[in-house]
């Protein structure tokens, strides 16, 4: 098939996705929403992404963590690490060639967990990622966690992952009626009991999720949805032992994983990536305020 009759059919197949996607009715009604550029303040871009594109996001002590995949497939999977004000960076090589769709940080273990091929999440030794050396080697490899979790294409896959208060979240992209974060039990030695997990059901098109927990101690779900170049991603936020929408904001396109860092939102988004061909450079890190969030209509 020549490149033209390919790009073609990806549009065609991106339009035939969204409006499915609506008819599954993946928005719940929308609270609160407001404007996403009233709460930004700080946006950040790494310099020469090359071939690779972001993913997820975590931070780990004084550094933030981005994983990020080749999309030419010549060469692994990669993680930058950034310092504290997100400006200078090095790379680490895993060894893996997967979408590593998702990275966090278990700081209890210290553990950083990473999603991987086929179902699979892998487990780094914090003090592997941060010594001298290109390559990474995994403390624990390819642990199956892929039950339930089938992608859009029918596929297993975990789109994300996210540690909060000894529990381990993975979950899949698709449809919201097919989305399922899964809550796994971490044990003594920072492994996951995988017999055995809690399903909570939420919004569609999850790219990532966080947990935020404000000064009264309500603890929220935030979660990432996004599907594509053409339109806006959008935030929902959930009080979490309830799963009842608090509020639902529209943001910049192909938003991916997200954490929450005091009182401060981190979004990471993949659209300045060679291969989506943007004409007008966007950006790759945006800092917003979590009170502004949550307050402003």
């Amino acid at each position: 098939m020549k490149k033209k009759s390919i790009i073609t059919n990806l549009e065609i197949f991106g339009t035939i996705l969204f409006l499915s996607a609506s008819s599954y009715n993946i928005c719940d009604e929308a609270i609160g929403s407001n404007m996403f550029h009233t709460t930004i303040e700080q946006e950040q871009n790494i310099d020469d992404l090359e071939d690779y594109v972001l993913q997820g996001l975590c931070k780990v002590d004084d550094k933030y963590l981005i994983s990020a995949y080749d999309s030419s497939h010549n060469n692994e999977s990669i993680l930058y690490i950034l310092d504290d004000d997100l400006n200078t960076y090095t790379k680490k090589r895993l060894n893996t060639f997967s979408h590593v769709g998702g990275v966090t940080y278990d700081p209890d273990h210290e553990i950083v967990w990473v999603t991987d091929v086929e179902g699979t999440i892998t487990g780094y030794d914090k003090n592997e990622i941060f010594k001298f050396g290109g390559l990474v080697n995994s403390k624990y490899s390819n642990i199956y966690v892929g039950d339930e979790l089938d992608n859009i294409f029918g596929e297993c896959s975990v789109a994300y992952i996210t540690y909060y208060d000894n529990k381990l979240y993975v979950g899949n992209y698709n449809f919201k009626n097919n989305t399922i974060i899964k809550e796994y039990d971490v044990l003594d030695n920072g492994m996951i009991d995988t017999s055995k997990y809690r399903e909570i059901k939420s919004a569609g098109f999850i790219q990532g999720i966080t947990f935020y927990e404000d000064n009264d101690h309500k603890k929220y779900l935030i979660v990432s949805s996004s599907y594509g170049k053409h339109f806006d991603s959008t935030l929902r936020i959930f009080e979490f032992n309830t799963m009842k929408l608090v509020k639902e904001i529209k943001t910049r396109e192909m938003m991916e994983e997200i954490i929450v860092d005091d009182d401060k939102l981190i979004t990471v988004y993949e659209s300045n990536a060679k291969i989506y061909k943007k004409k007008k450079k966007g950006t790759d890190i945006i800092i917003s305020n979590m009170n502004k969030i949550l307050t402003n209509e």
